[in-house]
């Protein structure tokens, strides 16, 4: 099944189809925490102040890659004297890993958030892991990229 005559793709295409699909993860990524942000919302209305979920997930595109981070909210000051104002705190994942700590997430978790916290991360993990490879495959295409445009630029020379 060896097609000789086939087309290889350019790096530039290799390099559009990766970041089409990180465009797709990152959709997937924001589809999960808009699930868990909606749960929360829905669930803290018939909530006392005590038992609402302070857990927040949110994903974020920057350059060549995507992060999905957990963050603990916190509500200070008064509504009735406008001072109210959420203060965020990212919880940290752990170096080398593509997945929260899920003692970590579930001691700050309600109890009856706690099924949907392990759900959406456990969907998380493999798009976090999936982004890792693609993030290293666009860093080494661009280095061919630039290496190519270098080598362009002092045949011209």
């Amino acid at each position: 099944m060896n097609n000789l005559n086939r087309k290889s793709p350019s790096v530039e295409e290799a390099l559009d189809s990766l970041r089409f699909r990180l465009g797709d993860l990152m959709r997937m990524a924001e589809s999960l925490c808009d699930q868990h942000f909606e749960f929360v919302m829905a669930e803290n209305k018939r909530r006392t102040w005590a038992e609402r979920s302070i857990l927040y997930a949110k994903p974020r595109a920057r350059d060549n890659t995507l992060t999905i981070t957990w963050f603990e909210i916190r509500w200070y000051g008064a509504n009735a004297a406008k001072t109210r104002r959420m203060d965020k705190k990212v919880i940290i994942k752990p170096k080398n890993k593509h997945g929260y700590n899920m003692d970590t997430l579930l001691k700050r978790a309600q109890y009856w958030e706690v099924d949907m916290v392990t759900r959406i991360e456990e969907e998380l993990i493999p798009i976090r892991k999936e982004v890792s490879f693609i993030a290293k495959a666009i860093g080494q295409l661009n280095y061919i990229e630039n290496t190519h445009q270098a080598a362009r630029w002092a045949d011209q020379g």
